[in-house]
């Protein structure tokens, strides 16, 4: 049976019960500070954002059955800062009370996330199956990942398209859609605000990507989700808008 996928602000919903995002860069707030930014509010953002996305599902009639993280919850290469130990303990305590199994999958800045998995009791892998689906963080391919799958779901570029007309030039946060080694290949926003995104229409953007090749990915579709519309909006493929 084909999962029924559904797109929502920079995540995915999958058979109504599995809620995907990744790239939070939880203590990102950190670096931002030692260059004189000192907003403060990530956690908070990043609450209400799932809150709203909890809202939008109508929550009290469905619980959703499982969480999948994409890698990069925190930010931090070699060392878990304070900020991070904290921030990422009280987002997955506000997760378990949402759902009854989180996945966390190790992105290339999560080196030291395993004590915070194993306080919270929740599992660290480097790929996750479930239905036919192989979810990873997209940096590298582990052996065997693939086997058996024929969906993939992943993050690590943080994709996001500048459109422009006369007036003005805008960038929003997109996700990519397309065929990738005969399966079909999903690569997800970043969930967080302060890490933004790569711009597509950019050739260092794109490159940051370390799996699929450029010629690849310029035949993904790019699609915008419009949260206020709770709709998305296909944009066609990445080689006519680059």
């Amino acid at each position: 049976m084909v999962p029924k996928i559904k797109f929502l602000e920079d995540s995915l919903l999958i058979d109504n019960e599995i809620l995907v995002f990744g790239d939070l860069h939880m203590g990102y707030e950190d670096t931002l500070t030692g260059k004189g930014v000192f907003p403060r509010r990530q956690l908070k953002d990043t609450i209400e954002k799932l809150n709203n996305i909890f809202f939008s599902l109508n929550m009290k009639a469905r619980k959703i059955k499982q969480i999948i993280i994409l890698g990069d919850l925190k930010h931090k290469f070699g060392e878990i800062s304070d900020a991070e130990w904290r921030e990422t303990i009280k987002l997955l305590d506000f997760l378990i009370k949402q759902c009854k199994k989180i996945i966390l999958i190790k992105g290339n800045h999560d080196n030291i996330l395993g004590p915070i998995a194993q306080k919270k009791e929740v599992k660290l892998k480097n790929y996750h199956k479930i239905k036919n689906i192989c979810f990873l963080h997209g940096d590298k391919l582990y052996k065997n990942c693939l086997g058996n799958c024929n969906i993939i779901i992943m993050g690590h570029l943080h994709p996001v398209i500048s459109l422009n007309d006369k007036y003005k030039r805008e960038k929003y946060k997109c996700f990519l859609v397309g065929k990738w080694k005969r399966k079909r290949a999903y690569v997800l926003p970043s969930f967080g605000k302060t890490s933004f995104g790569y711009d597509l229409r950019s050739d260092k953007g794109r490159k940051k990507f370390l799996i699929i090749d450029d010629k690849n990915l310029k035949k993904f579709k790019v699609i915008i989700y419009n949260y206020k519309e709770r709709k998305e909006y296909n944009f066609g493929k990445l080689k006519k808008l680059v």
